[in-house]
């Protein structure tokens, strides 16, 4: 099987090698290489999935997406599981995403990975670590939700539309933060002036973090940023956060000391913090905002306001 998944794939990279420019060719054979060292051993096709095991015991399910060979990483089919949520998903340890898969008795047809699928990793405990390749163009929102054992995330560095920084997940052009690994062990985490944008539970479940610094340039935090953040203790929200997005800081007990830079309070969904937060935490903001953040829902609830 190798020596014909390698004939084709080699067959394409000379053909994108005839119309691409050598950091294109270069990358082409990153993704021949990448795939060959996650050497599938059988693939099945049923109702438009594809299953695939791999030889380090890994086995993977892929959603066709169109007639042009593009398949998107999916939510676990096996054991009968007819939901994302259905029962525990037989994805564990470090999974690493090939840029192609085979079908057929002689690996008569070439799958390209393009997508991570919604929930493809719902509630994958055991999962410690992703590996996503060149060919990945687009992680939909919620693909690593409940992922709590993950440690870090690595892409190809080839790849057009997703980086990693020290194991978090970014978009290529560092505007957003995707994922957070909800096991990196740091207690500070400073998040970058080029990041305009937090995606949804992108901290979730991370039990290390005390402090975090939202860069100047963030002007939104979704849904369920750091939710369950058990330990986190004091956050910094830049001048520019315009939004807070629901349960944003649910289930923070230990969140202490919040402060809030911008001159205009940020817009909160109606349920941002625990009532805890709002009777305990001290709420710094700017001079002279006092008035401007007591009239603003969530912020006039807190009990300890003090300007700096």
């Amino acid at each position: 099987m190798k020596k014909y998944l390698f004939a084709i794939l080699l067959t394409a990279l000379c053909l994108t090698g005839c119309r691409s420019s050598k950091e294109a060719s270069k990358s082409n054979q990153n993704e021949v290489w990448q795939t060959l060292l996650v050497k599938q051993l059988e693939a099945e096709v049923k109702d438009q999935i594809i299953t695939v095991k791999y030889n380090n015991g890994t086995t993977l399910c892929y959603k066709i997406l169109d007639n042009f060979g593009n398949v998107s990483l999916t939510w676990d089919r096996t054991n009968d599981r007819k939901n994302f949520d259905d029962g525990p998903s037989a994805y564990k340890g470090d999974v690493s995403i090939p840029s192609f898969i085979t079908t057929g008795a002689n690996d008569d047809f070439t799958f390209r990975v393009v997508e991570i699928d919604q929930n493809a990793f719902y509630g994958c405990t055991e999962v410690t670590s992703v590996d996503i390749p060149f060919s990945v163009m687009r992680i939909v929102n919620d693909a690593f939700s409940g992922c709590s054992g993950i440690k870090k995330f690595t892409v190809n560095e080839n790849n057009q539309s997703y980086k990693d920084v020290d194991g978090v997940l970014f978009s290529k052009d560092n505007k957003m933060l995707i994922k957070y690994p909800a096991k990196k062990q740091l207690t500070d985490y400073v998040i970058s002036e080029e990041v305009s944008f937090i995606c949804t539970a992108a901290f979730m479940d991370n039990t290390y973090l005390r402090k975090v610094f939202v860069g100047n340039f963030v002007t939104a935090i979704s849904d369920f940023t750091f939710k369950n953040c058990t330990s986190l203790e004091e956050v910094e929200l830049g001048g520019n956060v315009r939004i807070i997005g629901a349960e944003s800081f649910k289930n923070c007990p230990k969140l202490s000391l919040i402060n809030a830079r911008g001159l205009f309070p940020p817009h909160n969904s109606p349920t941002v913090f625990d009532d805890a937060t709002k009777q305990n935490a001290k709420l710094y903001v700017p001079r002279g905002q006092m008035f401007n953040y007591k009239r603003r829902l969530e912020w006039r609830d807190f009990k300890n306001v003090q300007e700096y």
